[in-house]
C-alpha cells in the first residue's frame, strides 16, 4: 500500500513511511550535492571549520535522498599535523544516515594520503563530499590549509542551469577556399538530465581586401555526429560586422562536445576571420 506525502499516519499505521518520503525528495533533485552554506575553513587546530548549511544526501540510489541541514560548527575528527615532505588532500564530508547506525547528520574528514601528486580520498559509503583541502607539507594547523578544486551543487529538477560551455578562436586568418568544412570552435558540456540547449554561433569577418561581400556555411557537430543540415548561409560584409547563429538541439545526460565547423561558398569571394569565433552553450532546462 503506498500514500502520499503530507498524508498523516492513520490508526492503522498507514502513512508516508521514511523511503517513500525520501523517494519523493530525490524527484525534486537531479544530482546529490550543496545547497547552500557549509563553506570549509581552516583553524588554528587540527580540526576544519564549516559553516551552517544544507545539502541534498543520498546513502544509495534506491534508498532516495534527504535534505541535510548543519548548523555549522567543527569536523567530528581532527587530522594530523602535515608531512615532513608532501602535501596531502583532506576531504571534508557530509554524512547523512538512514538508520544505520544511527540517524544523525555527521560532519567529518577523510585525510588523504601525502604525496608529490596527492588525490583526495575515499569516502564512506553515502558520503558527500563538502570541500577538499590542500595541507602543505610542514603544516602545523589547518590554518594552513587551502581549497582544492570546485565542490557539487544540487540542481533542482527543471531548472535552468545558465551558460553550460564556451569556447573560442581568436585567429585573424583568411578561410581556405575551397568546399571542405573546417572546424572553428569546440566547447565540452556535461547535463545532468536530458536538456533543451542552445548553441550560440558568433563570429566576426570582413570580405578579404575589405571591399568584396561574401558568405560561408555553418554546420553543428555534436559528439563527432552532423545534426544540422549544412544550408545555413551566413553573408559576409565588407566591413568587420558580428554575426550570430544559434542552434536549439536535444542532449542526452553525460558528457558532450559541441563543434561548429565552417566552409566558403565558393560562388562567392574569398574572406577573412576577423578575431572573433565563440560558441555559447546555455541550458534551458528538462527536454520534454
Amino acid at each position: 500500500m503506498v500514500t502520499a506525502l503530507g498524508v498523516d499516519v492513520d490508526t492503522d499505521g498507514n502513512g508516508v513511511d521514511p523511503l517513500t518520503h525520501r523517494n519523493i525528495i530525490k524527484r525534486h533533485w537531479v544530482n546529490t550535492g550543496v545547497v547552500g552554506g557549509l563553506a570549509v575553513s581552516g583553524r588554528s587546530d587540527l580540526y576544519y571549520a564549516v559553516s551552517a548549511g544544507m545539502a541534498v544526501c543520498s546513502m544509495g540510489d534506491a534508498d532516495g535522498y534527504v535534505e541535510a541541514y548543519w548548523p555549522g560548527g567543527v569536523t567530528e575528527n581532527a587530522v594530523s599535523a602535515g608531512d615532513g615532505t608532501y602535501s596531502r588532500i583532506d576531504s571534508v564530508y557530509l554524512l547523512a544516515n538512514t538508520g544505520t547506525p544511527d540517524n544523525l547528520v555527521h560532519c567529518a574528514v577523510a585525510q588523504g594520503t601525502p604525496a608529490a601528486s596527492p588525490v583526495a580520498p575515499t569516502l564512506p559509503t553515502g558520503s558527500l563530499r563538502v570541500q577538499d583541502m590542500l595541507v602543505p607539507a610542514g603544516a602545523s594547523a589547518t590554518s594552513s590549509a587551502s581549497r582544492n578544486g570546485s565542490r557539487n551543487y544540487a540542481i533542482a529538477y527543471g531548472s535552468g542551469l545558465g551558460r553550460i560551455g564556451y569556447a573560442e578562436n581568436t585567429t585573424t586568418t583568411e578561410q581556405a577556399y575551397n568546399t571542405n568544412w573546417y572546424t572553428q570552435v569546440a566547447a565540452t558540456v556535461l547535463v545532468p538530465t536530458d536538456r533543451l540547449v542552445d548553441v550560440r554561433w558568433t563570429a566576426r569577418a570582413s570580405g578579404s581586401g575589405g571591399s568584396t561581400e561574401s558568405s560561408y556555411y555553418i554546420q553543428l557537430l555534436i559528439d563527432g555526429a552532423v545534426v544540422s543540415d549544412g544550408q545555413d548561409e551566413i553573408s559576409v560584409p565588407a566591413n568587420y560586422e558580428r554575426k550570430q547563429f544559434s542552434y536549439s538541439p536535444n542532449l542526452t545526460p553525460g558528457e558532450h562536445t559541441i563543434v561548429i565547423q565552417a566552409k566558403c561558398n565558393t560562388g562567392r569571394p574569398k574572406f577573412t576571420w576577423r578575431g572573433i569565433r565563440t560558441i555559447e552553450v546555455f541550458d534551458r532546462g528538462v527536454a520534454q
